[in-house]
């Protein structure tokens, strides 16, 4: 929802074509303070939202060591994250910035991992990579 609000919020110019000779651009100077308003919150999260794929959990941090391995072994190209959040650790993977990237990653697992699921997460910087 919130991305939909920004999306219409940036669209500081009005384009208006009277003959297809000339074109007159209007913009909202408001946009500035809206556009430094969403970049430190960004800032102040230390991340962006994206979003993780969860592919297992366990309350025993053997069980989900042995369930990190056999995952690195099938698809030693993603990345792992192993989680701990009282009572269970977590054993997620990527840093999808959009959900249709999540999803295409889920399907390729889908296989070996049915019950994996998306989970919002705030993606570090560093993480990040830009293609």
């Amino acid at each position: 929802m919130n991305f939909l609000i920004i999306i219409f919020c940036c669209f500081p110019f009005l384009v208006f074509a009277q003959d297809n000779k000339a074109v007159e651009i209007l913009y909202e100077h408001k946009v500035d303070s809206l556009i430094i308003k969403h970049k430190k919150i960004q800032k102040e999260k230390s991340g962006i939202e994206g979003y993780r794929i969860q592919v297992a959990f366990a309350s025993k941090k053997a069980e989900i060591s042995e369930k990190r391995i056999a995952f690195i072994k099938k698809y030693p190209e993603i990345i792992i994250y192993l989680t701990y959040n009282t009572p269970y650790y977590k054993l997620r993977i990527g840093n999808f910035r959009t959900k249709l990237q999540a999803e295409k990653i889920k399907n390729k697992i889908r296989k070996h991992y049915p019950g994996s699921y998306i989970v919002p997460e705030i993606i570090p910087y560093t993480e990040l990579k830009y293609y």
